[in-house]
């Protein structure tokens, strides 16, 4: 538990940084008039930087440690980010986000491969817990934008939190340097993909869900008239009860059947759209987005367990890798794909996501069916 504890402050600082900075560049870009499918595109291009840098990440690692490249990563984004003092545009947003998407991506997944590896039997709760860091660090986020809004102190923040990774990095360095994971290059095989195909295919639309919706919901409650502050609250208090039950669905995932979990809270969320269509209450968006949160942690929890627990050894680094580029495939169509539609009518943006989980739940299932029946495991 200890390492755990070492290993999520340097993901809840990823977290920290990565989002406050998104939310900010997705809120500034919508005041100064960017339309949303420029805003999505932008954003996208953090999917793009995930995807290279999980095909990259056993070619760094052959060559560099854990802690050369968490050190590497954070000044490079730190020395990026000093630039958004002087000015924020669309193409200044993109390279930021395509470089942190690299960086972050080949660190978090040696860590992640590490955990799903040797703490296998209680993966689900050991990366619940791991997850529920970056969610902490992810609704601290949003607790500053609540606060602070957006204003000319909003990119000395992003400094800061940069210069925070640091700290965990100094602290717990001889933690970082133990961390090792077996090449996976002699593992990788048809049979490998045939046993997680549908799973990352469900993984990608997924990614979209995910993606599209902390990147335009931004610009959704500015067309409802919400201000900055708002988005940030709301953002802040249902990321804050999404993240209260979620060590809890780690346990439960480790203890009870994975399909009827995932088919309960993807069909309860369906609902869930539904009812954020037709709301435009503060307190209705807060209950009903937290909910949304939720499964989304379920979701990618759920696919993430029975990949670590379907392939074996040096293979888990490779489904791990392609859990992670399929996601941002997702990241990085999800943003395009919303962008443009919602450009045409705002009134679509909850129903794409309806149409994307009907799509989730098919492959999902189909996935289950085909490797034992829907009892799953």
């Amino acid at each position: 538990m200890k390492e755990i504890f070492k290993y999520s402050c340097l993901i809840f600082l990823y977290s920290l940084a990565g989002v406050y900075i998104s939310t900010c560049f997705a809120i500034d870009l919508k005041i100064q008039g960017y339309e949303e499918r420029f805003i999505g595109l932008g954003l996208s291009f953090w999917g793009v930087g995930v995807i290279i840098g999980a095909l990259l990440h056993n070619q760094v690692r052959k060559k560099f440690n854990l802690i050369s490249t968490i050190f590497l990563g954070s000044f490079i984004q730190l020395l990026i980010s000093l630039i958004f003092l002087l000015e924020i545009n669309i193409y200044l947003v993109a390279l930021m986000q395509l470089i942190a998407g690299v960086l972050n991506a080949v660190n978090s997944l040696t860590i992640e491969s590490f955990i799903s590896d040797k703490y296998k039997k209680s993966s689900g709760f050991y990366i619940s817990l791991f997850w529920s860091s970056a969610g902490l660090g992810a609704i601290s986020a949003s607790l500053i934008i609540a606060i602070n809004g957006i204003n000319n102190l909003t990119y000395y923040f992003a400094v800061l939190f940069y210069i925070l990774h640091f700290i965990p990095i100094l602290i717990f360095r001889k933690s970082f340097i133990r961390i090792y994971i077996e090449n996976i290059h002699i593992r990788l095989s048809k049979d490998n993909l045939k046993k997680i195909q549908y799973l990352l295919i469900c993984v990608i639309l997924f990614g979209a869900c995910d993606a599209g919706f902390s990147s335009l919901f931004p610009s959704y409650l500015i067309e409802e008239s919400f201000k900055d502050k708002q988005i940030g609250q709301i953002n802040f208090l249902a990321g804050g009860i999404a993240l209260f039950f979620y060590p809890l669905m780690g346990k439960l995932v480790d203890n009870y059947n994975k399909t009827i979990i995932f088919n309960t809270f993807c069909f309860i969320n369906l609902i869930n759209l539904i009812a954020l269509h037709y709301i435009n209450d503060f307190y209705l968006y807060i209950i009903c987005v937290a909910f949304y949160y939720y499964t989304i942690g379920t979701v990618f929890l759920i696919t993430f367990n029975i990949v670590g627990k379907v392939l074996s050894g040096g293979a888990i680094t490779f489904g791990i890798a392609g859990h992670y580029i399929s996601e941002n495939i997702g990241s990085f169509l999800g943003p395009n794909l919303i962008g443009n539609i919602v450009n045409i009518d705002m009134n679509y943006f909850f129903l794409v996501f309806f149409i994307l989980y009907l799509f989730v739940i098919g492959f999902f299932n189909f996935n289950q069916f085909k490797n034992g029946g829907l009892s799953g495991t």
